[in-house]
């Protein structure tokens, strides 16, 4: 079983002795910041990126995460297993990525350091590393196992990456055999909540339209936070059997109510993401948003054949 997902979809296992061998031979380091402030998938997109970009370009890639998102007091530990060295100078390691204000305090600290240092931050590459140019380059690192795309390294590096650790693995897999899955199955990612506020929202049918032009669809897992949409669908499509983690409590995204939630509700949260995550991209078909990004992540992963987005016809780095 992978850790990533419990599915065997062309997935190629790069081990952490192997990464750490080759990694920790660079003196120059690529410092990141994880715990800028982000959605989780947005951050963990960009530590992916990081690790292919310093991999390629011979930089030794390490995370500073004291400061992780909501769920993670402790940093990137609460969740995954280690896979990189820790960058623990706190003043610097918090300063990085951001404001986008050159004169910004902050700014100023890491620029101080990186003139007596050979190492680069984020901040350095993270445009870059989101740039058609990156998407479509071909990649060859022999050390790695990475000979091809973006997707084919992406098949190396996010098993590497995306390890749960035993508590999380164990909540994650409680979780999902509460859903009794079949074989074969349709993953839909619909994009609702916040996300209304920074793009024009895509009507819950147009998923389904899109699944069935491209085969039979009986069975169906969709991920949202909002209950209603799936309501919606199975009122437009009683031949159809949906799935889904989502519950009656789901109503979209309330800034009020996440600011209210408990520690332990917060890490529910999370472990309900990471669960219908993984049943995602255990699917014969993915569908959702390209410019999400759940979808972004998914989409890196599983390349065109397995993902088909809604809003962009082929998966593309945003």
């Amino acid at each position: 079983m992978l850790y990533y997902t419990g599915c065997q979809k062309e997935a190629q296992e790069l081990t952490f002795e192997e990464y750490e061998q080759y990694n920790t031979q660079f003196k120059r380091r690529l410092i990141w910041h994880f715990g800028t402030g982000n959605g989780f998938y947005s951050e963990l997109n960009g530590v992916l990126l990081g690790v292919l970009y310093a991999a390629q370009y011979g930089y030794q890639f390490v995370m500073y995460a004291r400061d992780a998102n909501a769920g993670m007091p402790k940093g990137w530990e609460d969740v995954f297993r280690p896979f990189c060295p820790k960058f623990t100078m706190r003043l610097i390691g918090e300063s990085v990525l951001i404001s986008t204000r050159q004169n910004c305090r902050r700014n100023k600290l890491v620029n101080l350091y990186k003139m007596f240092s050979d190492d680069i931050t984020e901040d350095d590459v993270f445009w870059y590393t989101h740039t058609n140019r990156f998407a479509t380059a071909e990649y060859d690192i022999p050390a790695l196992g990475i000979k091809g795309d973006i997707h084919q390294a992406m098949k190396r590096i996010i098993p590497l990456v995306y390890r749960f650790n035993p508590q999380y693995r164990q909540r994650i897999d409680n979780l999902k055999a509460k859903v009794e899955m079949p074989e074969n199955y349709i993953g839909i990612h619909i994009r609702m909540g916040d996300k209304a506020n920074e793009t024009d929202l895509i009507p819950p049918r147009q998923y389904i339209e899109k699944a069935l032009a491209i085969k039979n669809v009986s069975n169906t897992f969709i991920y949202t936070d909002n209950v209603h949409v799936i309501n919606e669908l199975k009122d437009m499509y009683p031949e159809i059997t949906f799935h889904t983690l989502t519950d009656e409590k789901d109503t979209g995204y309330d800034m009020r109510r996440l600011a209210e939630m408990t520690q332990d509700e917060r890490q529910g949260q999370l472990v309900k993401m990471f669960a219908s995550i993984e049943i995602l991209l255990c699917s014969d078909l993915f569908v959702g948003t390209f410019s999400s990004n759940p979808g972004m992540f998914i989409g890196m992963l599983l390349g065109n054949r397995y993902a088909v987005g809604v809003d962009y016809p082929h998966w593309l780095l945003l």
